[in-house]
């Protein structure tokens, strides 16, 4: 099994909405699901409503997720969870509003007329042989075809287009890259988990072309993990080389969000003004004014 980050994911679906008492759907399960009924634990299965405050343990390497009206719930990792305290930490991190920061970012990857990764792959091919040049022309069509699909909010084509394109890559770079995107179709999906997992089993260094917006997203979803520590480690990878622009802004207001939830208030003021300084008048630098103003 390949590691997992943390304990589980928490996508907030509608944020405004307060939290309420309520029952959990279970909408998919693997692995072993139990809720504790008086001394004994009873097994769940997909259809099954847990009540609001309620034990429940996930075990033999399990996945879950779990629904309300407001919230969804995935767990990617073993081990016994309060639904009431999964709910209240869900709220916790809707607060945050690293979502709509992230996201804006990250949408740019898809937009036409953004200089995206083919071009990347482009120069690669321009030095190739004729094998690999064709492969870089026909990587290209996959990257290009499933971002349309993106674009288009066809997520679950898109999908298994960047997944045939990493089949079919030279190089275990071209596999990740396709890969990545395979894993930012499953977060705007909305399943996080499975997006988290793909990308902790990439090996995406430093030199890799999709590396700051690797560090972006599976920072994202390690923030919504709670898994601040991890998130700042490899916050900390990338800004070893920044680029004093936009990525940049974006990894330091992250880095506020984990020293937040670490209760490290001086630390997060500091990559607030990190964040502000780069470009005062930018969403992302607005976003950490706002942040400071909240401190």
């Amino acid at each position: 099994m390949m590691k997992r980050a943390s304990a589980f994911v928490l996508l907030i679906l509608i944020a405004a909405i307060p939290l309420l008492a309520e029952d959990l759907l279970i909408e998919y399960v693997e692995g072993t699901l139990e809720i504790k009924e008086g001394a004994a634990w009873a097994e769940l299965y997909i259809g099954d409503m847990i009540p609001e405050s309620s034990l429940i343990r996930l075990s033999a390497n399990g996945f879950a997720e779990l629904s309300t009206r407001a919230v969804t719930v995935t767990l990617s990792d073993d081990g016994t969870y309060n639904t009431q305290s999964l709910l209240r930490a869900g709220q916790k991190i809707a607060s945050w509003d690293i979502g709509s920061v992230v996201n804006s970012k990250l949408s740019k990857l898809i937009t036409p007329g953004e200089q995206g990764q083919t071009a990347v792959m482009g120069v690669r091919g321009a030095a190739a042989d004729e094998d690999q040049l064709t492969w870089v022309e026909e990587g290209g069509e996959y990257l290009e075809k499933g971002k349309q699909l993106l674009i288009d909010g066809l997520f679950d084509e898109a999908i298994p287009v960047f997944k045939e394109g990493a089949d079919w890559a030279l190089t275990a770079e071209e596999r990740y890259e396709h890969l990545f995107y395979a894993a930012y179709a499953h977060s705007l999906k909305g399943d996080n988990a499975v997006a988290l997992i793909m990308l902790e089993d990439m090996e995406a260094g430093i030199d890799s072309p999709f590396f700051p917006d690797y560090v972006l997203l599976k920072g994202k979803l390690l923030i919504e993990n709670l898994a601040f520590e991890d998130a700042l480690s490899l916050f900390a990878q990338y800004l070893k080389y920044p680029d004093m622009g936009e990525t940049t802004q974006v990894v330091h207001f992250l880095s506020a969000v984990c020293y937040q939830g670490l209760d490290k208030t001086a630390e997060a003021r500091k990559s607030l003004e990190a964040a502000y300084k780069i470009d005062t008048s930018s969403e992302y630098g607005q976003a950490a004014q706002r942040m400071m103003g909240n401190l």
